[in-house]
């Protein structure tokens, strides 16, 4: 009943689907990594702003924060830990979907935080994990 609260009642809405993980592996491998980089920013800046004002009425730190946690909790495709320290902010991915992923994370969340927290991340990536570090606004 908690996931349907906190995730699946709000997925329906934007149309969500499930699909095996060996699917989502095997489209990403065929995807161009230039294409998805562009594709990723350009979700980056519609999406999260679209999600979170639609699932808490509006979009700030606290909510994002809260759609990465909800993500990482219901969503399948990530693992997420959030530290905040000191006007600090860190977010850590892990996933097992390799570089391609990776990268796209990377472009998505870096538009996101420049486009509606208007602070630029230093974001690094590795095969199966991003680390976002950017000031809180």
């Amino acid at each position: 009943m908690e996931k349907y609260a906190a995730w699946d009642r709000f997925t329906e809405k934007f149309r969500y689907i499930s699909i095996p993980t060996t699917i989502f592996r095997g489209l990403l491998d065929l995807a161009d990594e230039n294409a998805l980089a562009t594709t990723a920013e350009r979700l980056g800046a519609e999406m999260p702003n679209e999600v979170t004002s639609f699932w808490f009425k509006k979009f700030n730190l606290e909510t994002y924060i809260q759609y990465i946690s909800n993500s990482s909790e219901y969503g399948n495709t990530l693992e997420a830990e959030i530290e905040r320290e000191g006007g600090n902010c860190t977010i850590s991915i892990h996933h097992e979907y390799g570089k391609k992923w990776s990268t796209a994370l990377k472009h998505y969340h870096d538009k996101a935080i420049r486009t509606y927290l208007k602070t630029i991340p230093q974001i690094e990536i590795t095969e199966n994990a991003v680390t976002i570090r950017f000031q809180e606004p």
